[in-house]
């Protein structure tokens, strides 16, 4: 078969490779933006059903505030909320355009019907007001009846919460799995464009090139995703084939790369998931510290619970903290804690002073060598404190990684928490 044929062989088949790379990559990046996008809708969905939820409060707030002290004011404001304003009203058109599933949006539509609802006996309280029967007003808006009809807008609030985290935590699952399967099809195929390059090169050239297509062969079916460092050094000539194998470890790089923030991205998304799952703040902080403790190999952490009236922090819980300092309070600003709290931005301390903080374990203890103090804040409201203490330093990625996980962890924190009177 002649040289001219051959090579249009050859072309013919680097042209189909290349066509079938660029398709994997670009199924790879579309399925991450996909999954940007997904844990996007999950934090508007989250913060639209709090919006709902908040309405309520108001009008509450509202109503038992005129039966109190009988102020037109408070009249005023619950009319211009429930007319005006409407937030509960744009709160469930904002989640029937973020794609909510049906039975999902029939829980938001069960919480405003109800609110609906109990906006009647608020009516009632009032009218009782303006009439200047106060004490009846209170306890039509403190009675248990009332108590009872709010019970039902809240409920399918937190129903719609749990239900839209765990299906949104899935579909992550998936995403990211497709992801992975195009990233690998990408690098299949590129490795088997390396080995033809291989066997062209040896037709063509013989003994000329065999040495430097052998030593290429060798380095690239070693790479994995999970390999750190590959030898490509001895490539350093500008031929073709160090051109190649340049380009090889540069994509090896992105690969790596590419698998480390999906890798991270669907392990803050399963946390999540577990999180959402956690009954009380005791089951969150020992999920939350668990999993802390484990992928990023912190040997020390506590957390804190901001109190509502946003002025001290409880310690809740922690990983390796004595029993005995389990409810201990700490005021705003005071220790670098409390300042954290109050500042609301993370405290790093690459050099704790001695003693600052000693980790324990069955057989002895050590200095800790860097400190994280990180806030827990959800639509700027402070929720909650988190300190780690590791051996070794917090670098970018991991602080990154902590700030996810600090929202995560405030998302079920806000849901596990009373709410307000």
């Amino acid at each position: 078969m002649s040289i001219k044929i051959i090579n249009k062989w050859i072309v013919l088949v680097f042209t189909i490779f290349s066509i079938l790379t660029f398709l994997s990559l670009w199924l790879a990046n579309y399925y991450r933006n996909e999954q940007v996008k997904i844990l996007d809708v999950q934090l508007k969905s989250l913060m639209l059903s709090d919006q709902l939820s908040e309405g309520s409060d108001f009008l509450t707030n509202t109503v038992r505030a005129f039966s109190v002290t009988g102020d037109p004011n408070y009249d005023d404001l619950f009319a211009e909320e429930v007319n005006i304003k409407r937030s509960r009203d744009k709160a469930v058109d904002g989640l029937r355009k973020l794609g909510a599933t049906s039975n999902e949006l029939a829980l938001i539509e069960k919480a405003k019907r109800n609110s609906d609802k109990l906006i009647n006996l608020e009516n009632e309280a009032f009218k009782a007001g303006r009439s200047g029967k106060l004490e009846l007003a209170s306890k039509l808006v403190y009675g248990p009846t009332y108590l009872s009809e709010k019970a039902k807008i809240m409920g399918p609030i937190h129903d719609f919460q749990k239900d839209i985290a765990l299906r949104l935590a899935d579909e992550v699952k998936e995403i990211s799995w497709r992801a992975d399967t195009s990233l690998l099809a990408a690098f299949i195929i590129v490795f088997t464009m390396v080995l033809i390059v291989f066997l062209s090169q040896v037709l063509f050239y013989g003994r000329r090139v065999v040495r430097p297509l052998v030593c290429l062969n060798e380095v690239v079916s070693d790479l994995t995703i999970e390999k750190r460092d590959s030898n490509f050094d001895i490539f350093n000539d500008s031929s073709e084939i160090s051109t190649l194998a340049k380009s090889i470890n540069s994509f090896h790089s992105n690969a790596i790369i590419a698998s480390d923030f999906q890798k991270i991205k669907l392990h803050i998304a399963e946390l999540s998931s577990e999180l959402y799952k956690a009954k009380d703040l005791i089951e969150l902080t020992e999920i939350v510290m668990t999993d802390i403790s484990s992928f990023l190999g912190v040997r020390y952490g506590l957390l804190y619970i901001a109190n509502q009236e946003q002025q001290s922090l409880e310690l809740i819980g922690g990983y390796g903290v004595p029993i005995q300092e389990l409810g201990k309070k700490v005021l705003f600003g005071e220790s670098l804690v409390g300042q954290c709290a109050l500042n609301k931005a993370p405290v790093l301390m690459s050099n704790p002073p001695k003693n600052y903080v000693r980790i324990y374990s069955s057989i002895g203890s050590a200095l800790a060598n860097c400190i994280l103090i990180q806030p827990l804040i959800l639509n700027k409201r402070l929720l909650g404190v988190i300190e780690l203490a590791a051996f070794r330093k917090f670098d970018d990625n991991d602080q990154a990684i902590i700030a996810e996980i600090s929202l995560a962890l405030a998302m079920s924190i806000e849901l596990l928490k009373p709410k307000e009177a």
